[in-house]
């Protein structure tokens, strides 16, 4: 029961370790050298770069023949990469975005887990990124998925084989879930789900009798950027309730689960959130109610990015030293987890051109007023006087763009933004451009990629790649150096005014067929993306480095 999963010969490949080698993991970095793991004692501490490496030889036949991805050099820059795939596009594709996908990044966050998190195994939250190329990588690692949805199952089964156990390899996480989908998960084979209320112990007990359910906890997240306790999760008093509900019923109840919320900022809420945990353990495995829970699952919410507070050791300390305490491992309790955004987040980086622009000059009109008969936008006011809901961004706080030999910005482009704290205004409204403001649009937009600035909270780092000639416009200089940057509007390819990814941001000025890149665009970006007025990203370009 969701221990290592009985694998097929793919899976035996990967356990032969040589001295050929992808390039070995940066677990052990400056600034987590103090951070202990759980028992792991020094001498294994200092042979982690020798101990967790993955076979080259067998990955490059999966990235390569089975997955047609290429092969980079390890030390070439991601502007490297991006300028020369992009240098390849044929003429039609050349104002087509397209998403680079780094399948070295999946594996090394998977062998990077099982270093930190080796009691615990993944079971990747595939609704951050549904793409069969990271499904794939991870199966043929050995994680299982947490599926909440019969979209998200056909595309693991479809993506894993024949050969594929659902059984021990499918959680269906979901706490509410429609009668039709349950058939569907049960007929697949699928064992094991998560329930929050009585309801839906009932519902189970008439459609699914047989299922192993784990009770959904409902942590404090109150210190994530997207909580989820508002929707999801039982109180202690009515778990037990539940506890007392599913002996009547007769239902398999086996452990719990909770979720701390997407990206949690503070490590201590995994701990407490397993205190909880064992003490539902305990009452549930008293005499009054004799249940034998073996499993616990710890959820997601870890940060997607290396550099992003709380890192995975830091919090993976905290986690071992709580599990170690209330679930030795002599007592035999099986443990998993549900992250999504640490595998998915950093593996893709988005390439969008530049497919029209308005640049300033000083004959025009000192003030440009873009009107909306109809105003149903977060924009509102002008840069100097916007209210606190606007996600407009000023001159202090506009992120300037990158050229290919600048390190990242601190910023994004525009600030986090709460959709459902915006007071809508139906009243006709003006938004002020500076003449000082050029205008860029590209070919992906807030109805695409960049949803995820208002349903995730994010942010995203713009880099910019000349690909034109040198003009007038950009003096003459196209090294990215001692040029001047203008405050800049980035427009994606709809119709909607709306569609804004950035509304003040330093770029020098740029052509046609010039190149804009975001890294770090994984997780909930593509997913949650639609084809409004016909435009979505779907192009994919696969790599892979040692």
């Amino acid at each position: 029961m969701f221990g290592k999963p009985t694998k097929t010969k793919k899976m035996s490949r990967k356990k032969k370790f040589t001295d050929t080698t992808i390039h070995e993991l940066s677990v052990a970095d400056n600034n987590d050298k103090d951070d202990c793991v759980g028992d792991i004692n020094m001498d294994e501490k200092n042979n982690i770069q020798r101990t967790h490496r993955f076979e080259v030889d067998h990955l490059k036949i999966f990235f390569e023949q089975e997955m047609g991805a290429r092969e980079v050099d390890y030390g070439e820059t991601m502007a490297g990469i991006v300028r020369q795939f992009a240098a390849e596009l044929s003429e039609e594709e050349t104002d087509t975005p397209f998403y680079m996908v780094n399948l070295s990044h999946f594996a090394r966050q998977y062998l990077r887990w099982n270093h930190y998190l080796s009691r615990i195994r993944p079971f990747y939250a595939v609704k951050s990124n549904p793409n069969g190329f990271i499904i794939r990588v991870l199966n043929e690692l050995g994680a299982g998925f947490d599926c909440a949805s019969v979209e998200e199952l056909d595309v693991v089964r479809d993506q894993c084989g024949s050969n594929f156990d659902c059984a021990s390899n499918i959680i269906y996480a979901h706490p509410c879930k429609p009668v039709s989908q349950i058939h569907r998960f049960r007929n697949a084979g699928v064992q094991f789900t998560v329930v929050d209320n009585k309801d839906e112990l009932k519902k189970i007990s008439v459609y699914w009798p047989e299922a192993k359910v784990l009770l959904r906890l409902r942590p404090d997240d109150a210190h994530s950027l997207n909580p989820l306790s508002s929707k999801f999760g039982a109180s202690e008093h009515d778990c037990i309730e539940m506890l007392r509900l599913g002996r009547k019923l007769n239902i398999d109840l086996i452990g719990c689960t909770f979720h701390v919320g997407s990206r949690c900022c503070d490590a201590q809420i995994y701990a407490e959130s397993i205190r909880m945990a064992r003490r539902i353990f305990d009452v549930a495995c008293s005499n009054e109610f004799g249940y034998k829970f073996q499993l616990l699952d710890i959820g997601g919410g870890f940060m997607g990015h290396h550099s992003e507070e709380p890192t995975l050791p830091k919090v993976a300390a905290l986690i071992n030293n709580t599990l170690n305490s209330l679930f030795p491992e002599n007592e035999g309790v099986r443990l998993m987890s549900e992250p999504g955004r640490y595998f998915s987040s950093s593996g893709m980086t988005l390439v969008c051109r530049i497919i029209g622009r308005r640049i300033v000059t000083q004959s025009r009109l000192n003030q440009e007023i873009l009107s909306s008969p109809h105003s149903l936008s977060p924009y509102s006011g002008d840069d100097t006087d916007s209210d606190a809901n606007s996600i407009e961004q000023d001159e202090d706080d506009a992120v300037g763009g990158v050229c290919d030999d600048q390190p990242l910005p601190a910023l994004a482009p525009l600030p986090a933004f709460s959709w459902a704290q915006q007071t809508y205004v139906t009243t006709p409204k003006i938004m002020w451009m500076s003449d000082k403001k050029n205008i860029y649009y590209i070919n992906d937009g807030i109805y695409g990629t960049f949803n995820a600035i208002i349903f995730d909270q994010k942010t995203f780092i713009t880099h910019y790649l000349r690909m034109s000639s040198p003009t007038e416009d950009n003096e003459k200089d196209i090294s990215g150096k001692n040029e001047k940057h203008f405050k800049s509007v980035i427009f994606g390819p709809t119709c909607d005014s709306l569609d804004c990814v950035a509304h003040a941001i330093d770029l020098p000025v740029l052509n046609n067929g010039d190149i804009l890149w975001f890294p770090d665009v994984g997780s909930y970006t593509c997913s949650s993306a639609s084809n409004f007025n016909g435009f979505k990203t779907t192009k994919y370009v696969l790599f892979w480095n040692k």
